[in-house]
């Protein structure tokens, strides 16, 4: 049963009146706790995994699901594997490829396919972290289709045994829609003229096909967890769930404009989408080529609809994955051009041109930051010192920090958390900070953001009341 808002509200207001002293004290005594397992990475990552962590707001749904789950999902539906390039595909297996069913008794089978459908005990040799990572989606793109209710429900009981409230999983909705309206029209200059050529066309039409893909997704998730049932729920059944659009950026312009205003336009229709994002790797052809036209497209259609929110991936670059005149304007241009309420990664801050501007006008924007700790060491080799996060923190940027793919990475939040703490050297407050940032920066509506933020708040009293810093 949820609680209502305004009750929320009142009881983090009664314990802020009532507790202010005791809940001072134990904030210090939290972080005392944490300094003193810094070094003891099994016992912090018990201390983290209990701490209240508020958001995941960066997670692709197919990349936040592990590949064993895949494999055992595409097995139940009949699909096929392909034992030369690990490709899954739909039935009938043809050539080299076998059911998936074979994988369940074949240990080296099995084996194969999780290295090649995540980072699973990835060595970087000829193949680089970064086309690995990529290539991944590819591969298991079969084998979880159809299965996104499945892959939620496995994200939010991940989510709620972390103490993670809310949810923003990414996915594509109807790109087919999106192409076949892009080829129809073509690509126009004009953006307004365009935009009314594929309305005409009738690129909404897929709008009740995208909804029913969130609101299945969201039905069969409740299903598997006894949301809604007699039987005892899931702790999974407590994490907020919206959606964010995906855009395939490595797309030809019209293509690109056709799923932009799509994902506009549905996120104007039904609620559950709340979200726009553009993803693919941004030193593929299309990505660096049209970048700026990209942001342009963005800035656009944000006029068009100043009510949706947008994130956007910027700056997951580093020296040597691209030209050198490609990591100077990827975060500039998305914070200052298109106007996101967030951005993700943001890698490549130190290689932009005049990072303290970007820097000084994400503060003044609020533009809040996804940081991908796994991830950018995986596909960028960016870690430690190299890493700008603390270059954000220290500027006053609102940072919350995210998965990406944390069933292809095969991580989870908490690691973040611990990554923050051992690689970077922040401490509690930060780290508490980070939590209830995630949340200020989410795509909740706002009564319902208000209502989390003070069931926040009292779980981090509940939290902090076990390491209190004196004797009562």
């Amino acid at each position: 049963m949820k609680v209502r808002p305004l009750i929320v509200l009142v009881l983090a207001v009664l314990a802020g009146l009532f507790l202010a002293p005791t809940a001072s004290a134990d904030v210090a005594g939290a972080a005392k706790r944490l300094d003193n397992l810094r070094d003891q990475p099994q016992r912090l990552r018990q201390f983290l995994l209990g701490m209240p962590k508020g958001t995941d707001l960066h997670t692709h749904l197919s990349g936040a699901v592990y590949a064993e789950a895949m494999i055992r999902w595409g097995a139940e539906d009949g699909k096929c594997v392909d034992t030369i390039t690990f490709v899954s595909s739909f039935p009938p297996c043809t050539g080299n490829q076998v059911p998936l069913t074979a994988a369940l008794s074949n240990t080296q089978l099995w084996d194969q396919i999780l290295a090649a459908w995540s980072m699973r005990e990835f060595r970087p040799d000829a193949f680089s972290g970064h086309n690995h990572f990529f290539a991944t989606f590819d591969l298991f793109g079969s084998a979880f289709s159809g299965r996104q209710g499945d892959g939620l429900a496995q994200v939010t009981e991940r989510a709620a045994y972390q103490n993670i409230q809310y949810v923003e999983p990414l996915i594509t909705p109807q790109f087919g829609a999106s192409l076949a309206i892009a080829n129809q029209v073509g690509y126009i200059p004009d953006f307004a003229t365009m935009r009314d050529a594929m309305l005409a066309a009738g690129i909404t039409n897929a709008i009740p096909a995208a909804s029913l893909t969130a609101s299945s997704a969201l039905t069969r998730r409740s299903d598997l967890q006894n949301c809604s049932s007699g039987e005892p729920a899931s702790i999974g059944c407590k994490v907020r769930v919206r959606f964010d659009v995906q855009v395939l950026r490595n797309q030809l312009p019209a293509v690109v404009f056709a799923q932009l205003l799509f994902g506009f336009e549905l996120m104007k229709a039904d609620p559950n989408w709340a979200g726009m994002n553009m993803v693919q790797p941004e030193d593929a052809a299309y990505s660096t080529s049209d970048y700026s036209l990209h942001m342009r497209m963005v800035r656009y259609l944000r006029s068009v609809y100043p009510g949706e929110k947008v994130t956007l991936h910027a700056g997951e670059l580093v020296p040597g994955l691209a030209p050198p005149s490609d990591l100077r304007f990827h975060i500039r241009q998305a914070v200052n051009v298109a106007g996101p309420e967030r951005i993700g990664h943001g890698a490549d801050l130190r290689w932009e041109q005049n990072p303290d501007q970007i820097l000084r006008s994400m503060k003044s924007k609020g533009t809040c930051l996804e940081a991908n700790l796994t991830s950018n060491e995986q596909i960028l080799r960016l870690f430690g010192r190299r890493h700008p996060i603390t270059d954000y923190v220290k500027a006053g940027i609102k940072v919350t920090l995210s998965t990406d793919d944390e069933g292809v990475s095969r991580t989870d939040l908490t690691q973040q958390y611990v990554k923050a703490v051992r690689q970077h050297g922040f401490g509690y407050r930060q780290l508490k900070r980070f939590a209830i940032n995630g949340l200020r920066c989410s795509f909740l509506p706002p009564a319902e953001k208000q209502t989390a933020l003070g069931e926040q708040g009292i779980l981090f009293m509940e939290f902090e009341s076990r390491f209190p810093s004196r004797r009562r």
